[in-house]
């Protein structure tokens, strides 16, 4: 049986996608500068829900492993993978390339703290 966190995480996940998926259709990125800060935040939150996930179905994620420091290292690595697949994939550098960048993984690290702090709220139950 699936653990509230799996389950949380899961839903998220799913919006996450949906939402991305609308965005791009509708060139919402490009058609509101703010539009990719809560896309990174709401990320970082997921990657950090998806390792407690990982631990709820024993996949390898030890316990020893779900410290803030470790779950939220892991979240900016991930944001940082992210970051360099954005420039891959030919998304156009604009003049404030550094700030957003920038922005965008203290977000996607931000929202990992906040991912962090529900999962283990959630565990405790």
């Amino acid at each position: 049986m699936l653990k509230i966190p799996t389950v949380i995480f899961l839903i998220c996940f799913a919006l996450l996608a949906v939402i991305h998926i609308i965005a791009l259709q509708l060139s919402l990125y490009w058609a509101f500068d703010w539009f990719d800060i809560p896309m990174h935040f709401f990320g970082g939150a997921i990657v950090a829900l998806g390792v407690f996930t990982l631990n709820d179905l024993k996949i390898v994620v030890p316990d020893r492993w779900l410290h803030v420091s470790s779950v939220v290292l892991l979240v900016f690595l991930v944001a940082m993978v992210w970051e360099v697949y954005e420039l891959l994939i030919g998304i156009p550098i604009e003049s404030n390339y550094l700030v957003d960048t920038i922005t965008d993984l203290c977000m996607g690290t931000l929202g990992g703290l906040v991912g962090y702090s529900i999962g283990t709220n959630i565990k405790k139950l």
